[in-house]
C-alpha cells in the first residue's frame, strides 16, 4: 500500500499533521511511541496491569480475556500498517507479564505466569517495577529488572477506581487508563472503543474535542463519534509511520 488516501481525506490529514506539530512540536524526540516499541520488540508488546480497585477481583478467566482484548484491539491499529510503505512487521504479539495491586488477595487463581507487584507510586497507586519498564531503559539494558528480560513491560493498563462508572479514559505512550467496570463489562466485545481510542494516543494521535478535520464526521480519535478504528484513523496512523520511519 502506498500513500494514496481518498481525496475526501487529504485536506483533513494535512490539517491533522499541522495540528500535531503545533501541539507536540518535539514529537520526534520521543523514542517511546507505540511504533517505536513495536519496531524494537519485533512486533511484541508487553503489558503490566495496575489494578487500582478494591471493588473488583481479578480472576484467572478475566485475566485471559484482558490479554486477548488487548491483543484484539491493538491489532485493529496494527493491521492498518501491515504492507504499508516499508512497514516490516506482519504479526503482533501482546502479552500481560504482570499485575500491580495494593492487596495481593485481589489477584485470584493461578498467578504462576505473571509477576505480582505490591508497591505503590508517590500517589499511592499500585505500580509495576520501574526497573522493568522499557521507557526507563531505552538502551535495552534490563539487568536491574528482578525478572530479567522476560519481566520487561512496555506499557501499562491502568484500571483506576476514580473512573468507576464513567465512559472515560486517558492514554499516551505509557499505556491506557480506563474505568475498571467499563473494561470488565466489555471484555467479550470485539471493539472496545474507549480502549482503541486511548491506544491511538499511544501512537501519538490527537484528541479532537475542540475541532474537526475538514470533511470528517466519524472516527475513533474523535471521542464518541465512532465505535471502532475507521479509514480516517488508519490514514492518520499511516501518516505517522511515514514521518517516523
Amino acid at each position: 500500500t502506498k500513500w494514496n488516501p481518498p481525496s475526501s481525506m487529504t485536506t483533513g490529514l494535512d490539517q491533522v499533521w499541522a495540528r500535531t506539530l503545533q501541539e507536540n512540536p518535539n514529537w520526534s524526540d520521543d523514542k517511546n511511541w507505540l511504533l517505536d516499541q513495536l519496531m524494537v520488540n519485533n512486533g511484541s508488546i508487553n503489558y503490566c496491569v495496575r489494578w487500582n480497585t478494591a471493588a473488583h477481583k481479578s480472576t484467572a478467566s478475566d485475566r485471559k480475556k484482558i490479554e486477548a482484548g488487548l491483543q484484539r484491539n491493538l491489532k485493529k491499529w496494527f493491521d492498518t500498517l501491515v504492507g504499508f510503505e516499508g512497514f516490516p512487521l506482519t504479526k503482533l504479539a501482546v502479552k500481560v507479564v504482570g499485575y500491580a495491586t495494593k492487596d495481593k488477595s485481589l489477584i485470584q487463581g493461578d498467578t504462576s505466569a505473571i509477576n505480582i507487584y505490591t508497591t505503590v507510586d508517590g500517589d499511592g497507586v499500585p505500580e509495576c517495577d520501574p526497573r522493568c519498564y522499557r521507557a526507563t531503559h531505552l538502551d535495552g539494558n534490563l539487568s536491574d529488572c528482578p525478572h530479567g528480560a522476560a519481566g520487561r513491560y512496555d506499557i501499562s493498563l491502568w484500571l483506576d477506581e476514580s473512573l468507576e462508572g464513567q465512559n472515560a479514559g486517558y492514554g499516551y505512550n505509557w499505556g491506557e487508563e480506563l474505568a475498571p467496570d467499563y473494561l470488565l463489562n466489555n471484555l467479550d466485545i470485539d471493539n472496545i472503543h474507549i480502549l482503541q481510542h486511548e491506544m491511538g494516543h499511544g501512537f501519538g494521535l490527537l484528541d479532537f474535542y475542540d475541532w474537526v478535520p475538514q470533511g470528517q464526521t466519524s472516527f475513533i480519535m474523535m471521542a464518541g463519534s465512532a465505535m471502532e478504528v475507521t479509514e480516517f484513523d488508519a490514514w492518520m496512523l499511516r501518516d505517522w509511520w511515514r514521518k517516523l520511519k
